[in-house]
């Protein structure tokens, strides 16, 4: 190709970017593992196959060490196989002579995580580590709108932290598992059921080449939405008034093939009228969204948990955050002590066919019906109330877990759990479905209500 002709595409690339970037609004699909749209889709998979491994893939998120000079730059999921949460698809650079022009990817949509970023093709180099994944790494060296950040030259960039002379990142888990790489500017396109052209945004992704993962992941990254500088929704906050909303259908019903919603930005996030008013606070080097939990109630019975049980008790330690990469709610180990002791009499009340089991993987308090079974009938509600009066009120058939399990018999598990370390609650994406949420992120608020996700607002 000639000189001249490679000025043409970058002029035309250039005021592609700009013309896009003008738009304020933007909406994304937001895709179940289990849909018949999601690339992992399985057919021949009952109810019950898909509860089972949405369990056994579904695992507790961690907290980043405060400790570290790496604070603002630590994502704190465990990225393990998520499958039991929402994948983003986004169609990712721009590939001259191909068709389609651009490579497409899933990536796991998590309002607890800082950046958006996956694994590409220069991690099978010598010396560097990839770790197994459906598809192969992004071949960022092939797009002509992948973009390396030079090193301290861009305010997205780590002081000091380079790889030879571009910007580097470098995000460490708990359990072992780690990314490294490039920061670079990349074109993203997203399509929409909503739009007919799609929308296309430039934003600075991380290009692992040096990753490890304790185990295997269906998904090729993550697309960040927390309150971090890298994060996706704070990289359009401007053009798109730091706004943004989803609408989950339950992760573990019936109806997983018809299970997709859609992430709205901008003027696309809806303006519903009644919904609750709740403050959000974000923390210098804690990106999460945190909320002021108080108490919980079981069929609206108040449990009168200390509200100490929910406070933040120092950096990265106590208080509860909003977050939809962790698939159950989490809540710290004290106050769930008194849930799980009055849930279970509350139970044993309601429901003399129950039967006490043992736990089963991340689910502590489980129970097996012997037929007839009775589905969600004689569970409760589980209302989480907030400061200032508001409630968020999850129904039965999205507080508990219900499936015919082995040998004839139904198994019901209360979809909340204890927190493991450093006593976060956390408001998973089980309990916020069929619930409206926007974000308005220059105000720290957040509104929230009920509505059915089926019928995304």
């Amino acid at each position: 190709m000639s000189f001249s002709s490679w000025h043409l595409i970058h002029l035309f690339l250039f005021l592609w970017f700009h013309l896009v970037e003008t738009c304020n609004n933007l909406s994304i699909d937001l895709i179940h593992p289990y849909s018949s749209k999601s690339p992992f889709y399985q057919p021949n998979l009952t109810h019950s196959d898909m509860i089972q491994r949405l369990l056994k893939s579904s695992w507790p998120k961690r907290i980043p060490s405060n400790n570290t000079l790496l604070d603002l730059d630590v994502i704190r999921p465990v990225l393990e196989r998520t499958t039991g949460a929402y994948l983003a698809r986004i169609n990712l650079g721009f590939f001259s002579g191909q068709q389609p022009t651009h490579k497409v990817y899933h990536l796991h949509f998590d309002t607890g995580s800082d950046m958006i970023w996956l694994q590409c093709e220069d991690c099978a180099m010598p010396g560097n580590q990839c770790f197994e994944q459906r598809g192969v790494p992004y071949p960022n060296r092939g797009s002509i709108s992948y973009a390396p950040l030079p090193c301290d030259q861009n305010p997205l960039c780590i002081p000091g932290q380079c790889i030879g002379t571009h910007c580097s990142y470098h995000i460490e888990y708990d359990e072992g598992s780690y990314s490294l790489g490039i920061l670079a500017y990349e074109t993203l396109k997203f399509e929409s059921s909503h739009q007919q052209r799609g929308e296309t945004v430039r934003v600075v992704i991380g290009c692992g080449i040096q990753n490890k993962m304790m185990k295997f992941a269906d998904e090729a990254g993550i697309l960040g939405m927390s309150g971090g500088t890298l994060s996706f929704v704070n990289q359009l906050t401007g053009r798109r008034q730091g706004r943004f909303s989803y609408c989950l259908p339950p992760l573990f019903r019936d109806g997983f093939q018809q299970a997709s919603t859609v992430l709205r930005f901008g003027s696309d996030a809806p303006r519903v009228s009644g919904l609750h008013r709740l403050p959000i606070r974000l923390h210098d080097g804690n990106s999460h969204y945190y909320v002021n939990l108080r108490d919980i109630s079981i069929n609206g019975r108040r449990l009168n948990i200390p509200s100490a049980y929910f406070a933040e008790t120092g950096p990265n330690t106590g208080g509860c955050i909003i977050d939809t990469g962790t698939s159950i709610t989490l809540i710290s180990r004290p106050a769930y002590n008194i849930l799980k002791q009055q849930m279970m009499q509350h139970l044993a009340a309601a429901d003399s066919s129950l039967q006490i089991r043992t736990s089963m993987g991340q689910l502590d308090l489980c129970y097996i019906r012997n037929p007839p079974f009775q589905g969600y009938n004689h569970l409760p509600t589980v209302t989480f109330h907030f400061a200032g009066g508001v409630n968020l009120v999850v129904q039965r058939d999205n507080a508990f877990i219900v499936w015919d399990g082995n040998r004839g018999r139904e198994v019901v598990c209360m979809g909340i759990s204890p927190s493991y370390e450093d006593d976060v609650s956390i408001i998973g994406a089980q309990s916020q479905a069929n619930h409206v949420f926007v974000f308005n992120l220059p105000a720290r608020i957040l509104y929230f209500g009920p509505h059915n996700c089926a019928q995304n607002p």
